[in-house]
């Protein structure tokens, strides 16, 4: 029994030597990538380079985007101008000025038709076509449709979304729990969330109530900035 169980803790010592993923490093403002020893898998090249996710970097060479496995590989070509990290086996890339997705294989799986589109969070993503916006599932179905001005990503089971130039909150289902009266809004974090209406800056809770005015409205406008 007892060499048995020796067995058995180097085999899991060897297989996860061999899935461990590689370690970035940067050199001379270049980033490159090595094993857990510190060796050196892949030099110093790339202009940019993400940590592994689902066994997989995400690079930057001359601008173009691809992805390298826990090899140094290079498993996804330079062909992408814009691409964000491998999520439940999916990774957001664009391909000229459209944004789809593909799987490790560097298969589409949702076609590239959306001048925006964001990651995978709680399985559904926020996407923009026609300048509409809404949400996909990984199969690329809307399940909840493109329909609004604006949106942004769902926290705390809500999402704030603009209609007709004011924002309110939807539910999973897309019905809106919130009316849209609001010159911004942002997600809900601890039960409230930060909006704006009549030049003043509050915090209100799911039911849309009032619950405190914004101490800093100054700090409220440079974060509403870069939305």
């Amino acid at each position: 029994m007892k060499k048995l169980l020796i067995l058995l803790a180097i085999l899991f010592v060897k297989t996860n030597s061999f899935s461990q993923d590689l370690i970035r490093f940067y050199e001379n403002a270049k980033v490159g990538y090595k094993d857990q020893n510190g060796n050196v898998i892949v030099p110093a090249k790339y202009e940019a380079g993400s940590e592994f996710y689902e066994g997989m970097a995400l690079v930057l060479e001359n601008r173009m985007r691809g992805f390298i496995n826990n090899k140094g590989e290079l498993a996804i070509p330079f062909m992408y101008s814009d691409a964000s990290v491998f999520k439940n086996g999916l990774a957001r890339v664009m391909k000229g000025n459209k944004n789809g997705y593909i799987n490790q294989k560097n298969e589409t799986v949702i076609p590239f038709e959306f001048e925006f589109a964001d990651d995978f969070a709680n399985r559904i993503a926020r996407v923009s076509k026609n300048s509409k916006w809404g949400f996909i599932d990984a199969t690329g179905k809307e399940v909840i449709a493109l329909q609004f001005d604006n949106a942004r990503n769902f926290s705390e089971g809500t999402a704030p979304v603009m209609q007709n130039g004011l924002w309110g909150f939807i539910d999973a289902t897309g019905k809106f729990v919130i009316t849209p009266q609001y010159k911004d809004a942002q997600q809900f974090a601890n039960g409230q969330a930060l909006v704006s209406k009549d030049n003043k800056y509050f915090f209100v809770d799911k039911k849309g109530k009032f619950v405190k005015e914004l101490e800093n409205p100054e700090e409220a406008e440079r974060k509403g900035e870069r939305h």
